[in-house]
């Protein structure tokens, strides 16, 4: 009950889903409070919010109903090799040219599958307990804040995509751009929510370089139209890259990054179900 309230924020709203009346549910947190002798809700007229007690005990509810889930594991074997209960994310460039196969199956077998191009759609469901399994570019562990389990799936260099119309680049004959050379160019880029253009923007705090020109496009159709018909460059990683090119009808052009440009993928695991049974499943 306290957590469908804390993720509600509304007594109003959790007496539909619960079944239960406002002040039903009202006496019971506040026989939690004196329980506890904490005050875990602050209600407004706006409705409720989590006080710092309540965010930790809002946390740790979170982690012992996941634990008493996977329960179901040990009692049910064909449920736990089924991977029926299972709720899964992925970002887009991940499910869709890594393993199709895998999400085809889990679309229609699994409990729940998340598929975005915005890693906050995967980090914070992760954290809440409302995915067990996510795969997303390593770099984003650090935003985890719930027990976890990890192992890299794989790794790849960004590739640069243009126009075989762009002079400047398609004569230029080095083999690989670095951070330096990419500074001339005007880049497309999905928004900052996008996990490559984040990606980007740290690299080069890391080398302490000035960005290029950034122009913000929300869709992939559009960015690729642009490339064609004009100077603007975009980055993406290999796999993806690939797949453009040959969709392009001859008319777009790659080259690798240098080193510094590595993109690193990782399976996150709430430990509802062992990592090498999803890494198994995923490879298959």
């Amino acid at each position: 009950m306290f957590i469908t309230v804390s993720e509600l924020k509304s007594i109003n709203k959790s007496s539909d889903v619960l079944l239960l009346s406002q002040p039903a549910i009202s006496k019971k947190i506040k026989q939690l409070e004196e329980y506890f002798g904490q005050k875990l809700l602050i209600r407004s007229s706006k409705g409720v919010s989590l006080t710092p007690e309540g965010e930790i005990f809002y946390q740790k509810a979170k982690k012992i109903i996941r634990e008493f889930d996977s329960l179901h594991y040990l009692k049910n074997e064909q449920d736990y090799n089924s991977f029926n209960s299972l709720r899964i994310g992925s970002l887009d460039s991940i499910s869709s040219f890594k393993y199709p196969h895998f999400f085809i199956n889990a679309l229609g077998t699994i409990k729940e599958v998340v598929l975005t191009n915005k890693i906050s759609d995967l980090i914070a469901p992760f954290n809440n307990g409302d995915l067990d399994v996510i795969l997303m570019d390593s770099q984003f562990k650090n935003t985890l804040t719930c027990d976890f389990d990890e192992e890299v799936l794989y790794e790849e260099p960004y590739y640069i995509v243009y126009s075989k119309n762009n002079q400047n680049l398609f004569n230029l004959k080095k083999e690989k751009i670095s951070a330096k050379d990419l500074q001339r160019y005007q880049l497309l880029l999905y928004p900052k929510y996008c996990p490559i253009h984040n990606r980007i923007a740290q690299i080069y705090k890391e080398l302490k370089l000035k960005l290029p020109p950034i122009y913000e496009v929300n869709y992939s159709e559009s960015i690729i139209s642009f490339i064609k018909n004009s100077d603007y460059i975009t980055i993406l990683p290999k796999s993806l890259a690939v797949n453009k090119i040959k969709d392009s009808e001859n008319i777009l052009e790659t080259k690798e990054l240098d080193i510094a440009f590595q993109r690193k993928v990782s399976v996150f695991s709430n430990k509802k179900v062992p990592l090498e049974q999803i890494v198994n499943r995923l490879d298959s």
